[in-house]
């Protein structure tokens, strides 16, 4: 995030920012500037815009880390797919942005209009829908969850402010360990049956080099980072993603105990054992994905798999001797081991499969996602609007392990 820093307060941005805009931003961090005055964006607009880009074209940590904080949650934003999602979470909250943008003029949007300058506009006198934008922004670039099976389907959440807060706390104090910062936020969004919460976070400390004419020195960075659950109450699925594996199982039992209200409830012993390769084990090389049920796929394409020798380890638990991969993107990667000593019927395993699933569409090019499946937890894709097709696919396909106590309940069902 550092370098796009730059990109993002280049020269052109300068040149162009509304001058009102940015001494409101600036004003946040009134008195913690050394060489910097906010008063001198009140001289001639020659004047004003050559002292702030001797501001912010200077070393990152010239400035207050507050501004510095602010500038890269803003630089998140400041893109085409960023303004997308501000005006989708804009239309959702009924605040028109661009008023003076439909009054029928068929003069061209000026540059107040530009996505940089609408996500410096939005931060600053609508921090609410900024906050949801930047949220929405981190649940869609989570490609890689890791999931928790609850102990039972239909649990419901009674999601109030103080719920969040309290597992905002409690979070806080996790992370505060781990990455030695104090800010924490949470967003909390419902979408159909699914609870999302997004936490925003200091990440560790990180340093770089830069160069300030012929020398050379070395800055501190604190990014922010961004937390994702998502939890099905029709399922009891938990999803955690951008969490750091040691944490994942702290973080989903804070979950149960205080949003739940329900503690130990992804606690069982096939809380993770989740999917299996084993149908297509069993099927061989020649397997293919049945998708004829969802007229929106097209094709799925298997690019590449993973199979692994397993030999006898320590106390009699097996492990991975070699693994042979193979890839190939027309879709033959499963094909080729048949020419391999791999033989799914021995002591060889299927380890991992990525498969390319290509939708029906209109466009110039086919959607698409690309799933890595790696059995017993990990299903990883970038989440789009396909999420729930790809589901069903790995479903539908068998490769999702049967949990006896859902059996059980939708028996009584």
């Amino acid at each position: 995030m550092a370098g796009n820093l730059k990109k993002f307060v280049n020269p052109r941005f300068i040149k162009t920012i509304d001058l009102s805009l940015m001494k409101a931003l600036l004003a946040r961090h009134e008195g913690k500037f050394t060489d910097f005055s906010i008063d001198v964006l009140d001289q001639e607009e020659d004047a004003a815009r050559g002292a702030l880009h001797d501001l912010l074209t200077g070393a990152e940590d010239s400035y207050p880390e507050g501004l510095r904080a602010d500038l890269h949650r803003i630089a998140e934003l400041g893109d085409k797919r960023g303004l997308e999602i501000i005006q989708t979470q804009a239309d959702r909250q009924g605040i028109d942005l661009f008023p003076d943008m439909k009054t029928g003029d068929e003069d061209a949007p000026n540059k107040a209009h530009e996505p940089k300058h609408i996500a410096v506009r939005v931060f600053l006198e609508h921090p609410d829908l900024f906050d949801a934008a930047a949220d929405h922004m981190a649940m869609l670039a989570a490609d890689r969850l890791h999931e928790y099976a609850g102990l039972e389907r239909g649990v419901t959440i009674d999601l109030t402010p103080e719920k969040v807060e309290a597992f905002r706390t409690a979070v806080a104090d996790l992370f505060r360990d781990a990455f030695l910062g104090d800010y924490c936020r949470v967003g909390d969004y419902a979408d159909g049956d699914e609870i999302n919460l997004v936490v925003s976070h200091g990440s560790m400390v990180s340093t770089m080099p830069v160069v300030e004419g012929l020398q050379e020195r070395v800055i501190s960075v604190r990014q922010i980072a961004h937390a994702v659950l998502r939890y099905s109450e029709n399922t009891g699925m938990l999803r955690l993603a951008r969490i750091r594996k040691a944490h994942q199982p702290e973080i989903a039992e804070l979950f149960a105990a205080i949003i739940l209200g329900r503690p130990g409830f992804f606690d069982g012993d096939d809380a993770q054992d989740l999917y299996t390769l084993r149908p297509i084990e069993l099927a061989g090389p020649d397997f293919t994905f049945d998708h004829a049920y969802d007229p929106m796929i097209d094709r799925v394409l298997i690019i590449e798999a993973a199979a692994d020798l397993m030999v006898p380890g320590k106390k009699g638990y097996p492990r991975v001797a070699r693994t042979l991969r193979s890839r190939d993107l027309s879709g033959e990667a499963l094909r080729h081991f048949g020419g391999t000593p791999v033989s799914f019927a021995g002591s060889w395993r299927l380890g991992e499969l990525v498969f390319r699933i290509l939708f029906k569409g209109d466009g110039k090019r086919q959607p698409q996602v690309t799933v890595k499946l790696r059995p017993p937890g990990v299903v990883q894709f970038r989440r789009t609007q396909h999420e729930a097709r790809v589901m069903t696919l790995i479903e539908r396909n068998g490769l999702t392990n049967d949990r006896d106590d859902f059996a059980v309940i939708d028996a009584a069902e």
